[in-house]
């Protein structure tokens, strides 16, 4: 997998496993919770954020390769600002970043440092998103980043849910722009309420997550050349959010993706991936 690949699927789990979060009360089988971001006014939140990825070409030029294994961890801070034109303001800061093996993804590097100024409304749809550099100008790097963000959020639901309930969202995935998508390449997830967890005072709901991939067709341009482009695949697993801090305590997800290029130079690949995400403290 190439640097560009590996980084906007990294920046799309960040984004998208901190963008759900809500407030309200809630306990029992029969409780219904409504869901909406209301974070406390100059909160702080550290996370910390592991992704490991095995990629393997089955077809295509390089099949005959090994497959490669590839660990990214980005630590990182989320620093409520507080109400502002159009919603809630948020700093999201890139404290450091990694990769096994070493040099895997050399714009990895790259984020560390790197800041965004978001703003969301209550249902924790994007307003504006902002990235800026270590130099405080935007990049190639913070451009990906920012469709990354905007990308990723996924909305909270309309209606006050309780244990049993789902809701489903469609989402344009920033990770086409990587692979030379010439259409939106959209991603459909469904969060279930698992549990309604009270303890003191404070309330947490326990969901499941699953994202399907499209697998329609998709046409693609690199260098000049056109193809078409599948991506299918399932990405499940749990998360446990806070509703008095209105943010994401911990998640857990895995699944395989496969991307099949059909065209001059086509080739098919398969990504096993899991992804943990914790928070690691709060102010």
């Amino acid at each position: 997998m190439t640097g560009a690949r590996s980084l906007a699927l990294a920046a799309l789990a960040a984004a998208a496993l901190t963008a759900c979060s809500g407030a309200g009360r809630g306990s029992g089988t029969g409780a219904k919770v409504t869901l909406r971001y209301r974070p406390p006014a100059g909160a702080t939140y550290h996370y910390a954020l592991e992704q490991q990825n095995s990629v393997k070409m089955e077809t295509g030029p390089m099949a005959q390769l090994p497959g490669q294994e590839v660990t990214v961890h980005i630590y990182y801070t989320q620093a409520v600002t507080g109400p502002t034109a159009g919603g809630i303001g948020v700093t999201l800061t890139y404290d450091s970043t990694s990769m096994t093996p070493a040099g895997s993804a050399p714009a990895l590097d790259q984020m560390h440092g790197v800041t965004s100024n978001v703003v969301y409304d209550e249902r924790m749809r994007v307003v504006s998103a902002r990235f800026t550099g270590v130099g405080g100008e935007p990049s190639q790097l913070t451009d990906q980043l920012e469709r990354s963000v905007k990308g990723a959020t996924f909305p909270l639901p309309e209606s006050a849910v309780g244990v049993g309930d789902s809701w489903t969202t469609e989402t344009e995935m920033a990770v086409g722009g990587a692979l030379g998508a010439t259409a939106p390449l959209k991603s459909r997830t469904t969060r279930r309420v698992k549990e309604i967890q009270v303890a003191g005072a404070d309330t947490s709901i326990v969901l499941s997550v699953e994202t399907t991939f499209p697998g329609d067709p998709v046409p693609i341009n690199q260098r000049g050349q056109t193809a078409t482009l599948q991506l299918s695949g399932t990405i499940a697993g749990e998360e446990l959010f806070s509703l008095v801090k209105s943010a994401l305590v911990r998640s857990s997800t895995g699944g395989t993706m496969r991307i099949s290029v059909k065209g001059k130079g086509g080739m098919t690949m398969t990504m096993e991936q899991q992804t943990s995400l914790q928070m690691m403290g709060a102010q």
